[in-house]
């Protein structure tokens, strides 16, 4: 599989993100979470966090979908300035709603499920991992797809290069982000450094709704959950973590999206696990 796009596909594209991208709307909780040096809310981990060593920028590894070039920007808390030298983990599903490490889950068919429903796969369960369900699953398998590390630069910046996330039952399109501090470093393992934050990144929903029409997203079997049904959306402050975004061109034509997010840390706090929360009633 390859994550670049048809030429018919990045006709679709460039209609939906030129369109969509030029209505977008930022959100006032969003602008009151860029003030300077007030922290960023913490939001819940989830249950596929694998702790790995993947010091790389490009996480897509052929993942299908609308190329996504992501930018993390980095406040310290303290000072007020770019916070330099931070790890930042990003992991998040892939079109169809799987976790690299756990495509070999399977989720239980909805209450209304009709395998004889068009559109509905003939038999069997939509792979995927379930939100939020206790006990921690436990990883399936070595697969890394869409996991992947970066050290803040001195604009207390990252990037990564992966795809637009799909979605899965009870959660909305959104991508994990880990920040790692003391002891982070190009020399040293990650994980030997202080966790000082843990977030989601959103993204503006009409673009959402508008992507999710595309291939391969649209062969999705699962109903697309919206940001006013995800409860860490809804209850963990999700909207001041809403992506900027623009259409990503090359020759004048457009290739994908660019998004950008801010986080205002503080490199010691030591910030207790937000809860998970349940999803919602099955519909």
């Amino acid at each position: 599989m390859t994550s670049r796009l048809s030429r018919r596909e990045f006709i679709k594209l460039t209609i939906a993100v030129g369109t969509t991208v030029a209505t977008i709307e930022t959100s006032p909780a969003a602008f009151a979470s860029a003030a300077p040096c007030r922290l960023t809310p913490e939001q819940e981990v989830g249950p596929y966090w694998i702790d790995g060593d993947l010091v790389r920028s490009d996480v897509r590894e052929g993942r299908p979908g609308v190329p996504l070039t992501l930018n993390i920007v980095l406040t310290d808390a303290r000072t007020c300035a770019p916070l330099v030298g931070a790890a930042v983990d990003i992991w998040q599903c892939d079109a169809m709603g799987v976790y690299s490490g756990y495509t070999k889950m399977e989720l239980p068919p909805p209450p209304d499920f009709d395998p004889k429903a068009p559109g509905r796969p003939p038999a069997g369960r939509p792979p995927g991992p379930p939100p939020m369900t206790p006990p921690t699953p436990r990883p399936t398998d070595h697969q890394t797809f869409l996991r992947g590390i970066q050290h803040t630069d001195r604009a207390g910046i990252v990037t990564f290069e992966t795809i637009v996330p799909g979605n899965y039952p009870g959660r909305t399109n959104h991508i994990h982000f880990k920040v790692r501090t003391a002891g982070a470093s190009h020399t040293q393992r990650a994980q030997a450094s202080h966790v000082s934050h843990v977030g989601q990144v959103f993204f503006p929903e009409s673009l959402m709704v508008t992507l999710m029409q595309l291939d391969p997203y649209r062969s999705h079997a699962i109903e697309r959950t919206t940001q006013s049904e995800d409860p860490v959306f809804v209850n963990q402050s999700g909207a001041t973590m809403i992506a900027s975004a623009s259409p990503s061109t090359l020759d004048g034509r457009v290739t994908g999206l660019r998004a950008r997010v801010n986080a205002v840390v503080d490199p010691d706090a030591q910030p207790q696990p937000v809860e998970p929360l349940p999803g919602p009633p099955a519909r």
